[in-house]
């Protein structure tokens, strides 16, 4: 719990801002037509404010294309032309969104007395390396390479540490997860296995009764073997996970086999051939015994505490924040100019 309470949520805030803004849109469309031609908007034009610090229409429209850019280079989103402008209008308000989110943040840190050491950067970087990862980025590519600049995006990860380091005090270092809490997730996820089980029993029923085997598996399996009608080729002694392997070569051919659970779920075999062993000769070496296998997959969900303690913290961490958030929100004076309608 000390390790995950100590990591979860680094560089959230900071990663937010930076890619994709805070919060929910809006669902209407009507509230993404545009409110004025970008044209006709001066780039010092105050489009929100925050407890009197303004967001001028130029700053709005940096963050807002640099998502744009970002989510078109790096996500691959593709925009029709003729919802081009609407695109942009989600931007802006993403961008608008992620202006309150992090002024609200930063004024509270100023209050709280807020300071990065230089343990804080470097542990930043380590994170933001890791974070990074899935889109084959450095941390030098992150600033050279990111949506709005290489001098922003600096500012961006400065400010998103100590807004990550406020929200390590006062939600992340308050998480507990009690055993009850274990218990009942580890209670819940047996139930979901067993119902799995179940399901699969009677699918195997439904085989003993008559069902072709191989149009069951192409449509029930969750193995990639599906496609081949749960054709797993031919195989020898120890290719297979044990309980699996034990029930190919022991299990008669033609036979539809009981449900067998292994760490990938639940199984129910047919083995289609067997070939047995052949010693060695002075002329050929040993043959070792085959099976072919065809099987119906259903996969469970693995009960592992730890994984479960994770997903409890990273559950109460994501209410914890937006709690917090909340809170300051109600203190402060928020004001969005260009969109009357936006909520936060």
């Amino acid at each position: 719990m000390r390790q995950m309470s100590s990591t979860i949520g680094l560089l959230s805030a900071m990663c937010a801002i930076v890619f994709c803004g805070c919060g929910r849109e809006e669902g209407a469309r009507d509230a993404l037509k545009p409110v004025a031609s970008p044209a006709e908007m001066p780039p010092d034009y105050v489009v929100a404010m925050v407890n009197g610090t303004p967001l001028s229409w130029a700053d709005m429209e940096k963050r807002a294309m640099g998502y744009l850019k970002d989510d078109v280079e790096v996500n691959h989103l593709v925009i029709p032309t003729n919802r081009m402008a609407e695109a942009k209008e989600h931007f802006r308000r993403r961008s608008i969104k992620a202006f309150v989110f992090k002024t609200v943040m930063m004024e509270e840190a100023a209050k709280q007395k807020i300071q990065l050491a230089e343990m804080d950067r470097q542990e930043g970087l380590r994170a933001l390396s890791v974070s990074l990862k899935s889109r084959n980025w450095t941390t030098n590519d992150f600033f050279m390479k990111g949506p709005m600049g290489e001098a922003m995006m600096r500012r961006e990860f400065e400010d998103g540490l100590v807004i990550d380091k406020l929200l390590k005090q006062k939600v992340r270092d308050t998480l507990k997860v009690s055993d009850k809490e274990i218990a009942e997730s580890v209670a819940l996820l047996k139930a979901t296995n067993q119902a799995t089980r179940v399901k699969l029993e009677g699918i195997r029923k439904q085989l003993l009764d008559g069902a072709d085997f191989a149009d069951t598996a192409r449509t029930v399996s969750q193995c990639p073997s599906a496609k081949n009608g749960g054709d797993l080729g031919e195989f020898t002694h120890g290719k297979m996970l044990k309980d699996f392997e034990h029930a190919a070569f022991t299990q008669e051919i033609g036979v539809i086999g009981p449900v067998i659970e292994t760490r990938f779920g639940y199984h129910v075999l047919k083995v289609t051939a067997r070939t047995p062993a052949t010693e060695a000769t002075a002329t050929s070496p040993a043959v070792p015994a085959t099976v072919r296998v065809s099987h119906i997959l259903l996969k469970s969900v693995p009960i592992d505490h730890k994984r479960l303690t994770d997903s409890i913290v990273r559950t109460k961490y994501k209410a914890g924040v937006d709690a917090y958030f909340r809170d300051l929100k109600s203190k402060s004076k928020i004001e969005c100019l260009i969109y009357p309608d936006m909520t936060f």
